[in-house]
């Protein structure tokens, strides 16, 4: 499959990770996929006087309804698991389905500790965030660290290209930490993985099957992310 873009290290696929991810080879691979999102979102019925009525659906307002992702697929965790390190973010009640499906172990787990709750009480409002790091032969970071993570969420007055992007200094951190070699990100949002990595000069891989979401990437690398340290 041709690039969709191709610079300085860093290279984005438009299409199917199921697709994608057999050609590849790489050795990290980083990456928040969607699975256990799957219910309706929002929707408002409004009264008779013009008044917005009550809240229906489930939890979100930013897709429409799926059912693709209500479960773990098998041979996602299969083709993830060509590469021999994994850092999956995930919700606390898919780790046993998650760790269930993987063919690597799970090694341990980091908590992004986030500076304000991201949720409705259900019964407590969440705070957090869990990222399980799976790994073939055990695991080789490239620094010390430590296994809670105080990075604060993107403020809701800053804009946000994804309505799950995840903080620049989080992804630094996470790609300062993991061993070393090509990372890719087959769930790649809005690029803020392959950000991170040109700012560490590593090498990396971006799929994304929404093109918008690849001309943004795309756009956000070709500004000029410097190469810099990183230190926590």
């Amino acid at each position: 499959m041709k690039p969709y873009y191709e610079q300085d290290g860093i290279t984005i696929y438009h299409g199917d990770c199921l697709d994608v991810l057999p050609t590849l080879s790489p050795r990290v691979i980083v990456t928040d996929p969607p699975y256990g999102i799957s219910d309706k979102p929002n929707t408002h019925v409004d009264t008779a006087d013009g008044k917005r009525g009550p809240r229906g659906g489930g939890v979100n307002t930013w897709h429409p309804p799926s059912d693709w992702d209500a479960s773990i697929n098998p041979e996602w965790c299969r083709l993830v698991c060509a590469a021999p390190f994994v850092a999956w973010f995930g919700h606390w009640r898919k780790r046993s389905e998650v760790e269930a499906a993987m063919p690597h172990p799970i090694r341990c787990e980091i908590v992004w500790a986030k500076d304000m709750h991201v949720g409705p009480p259900c019964p407590l409002a969440m705070q957090y965030e869990r990222i399980w790091i799976f790994s073939l032969e055990g695991v080789k970071p490239q620094r010390f660290e430590t296994t809670v993570w105080s990075v604060p969420v993107i403020p809701t007055w800053e804009h946000k290209h994804h309505k799950n992007q995840k903080p620049e200094a989080l992804m630094l951190r996470l790609l300062s930490w993991v061993p070393t070699g090509e990372v890719c990100d087959p769930f790649m949002g809005s690029g803020t993985t392959l950000v991170a990595a040109k700012r560490l000069n590593r090498q990396a891989i971006g799929i994304e099957l929404e093109e918008k979401y690849c001309e943004i990437a795309a756009k956000r690398l070709a500004q000029g992310a410097l190469p810099m340290e990183f230190s926590a």
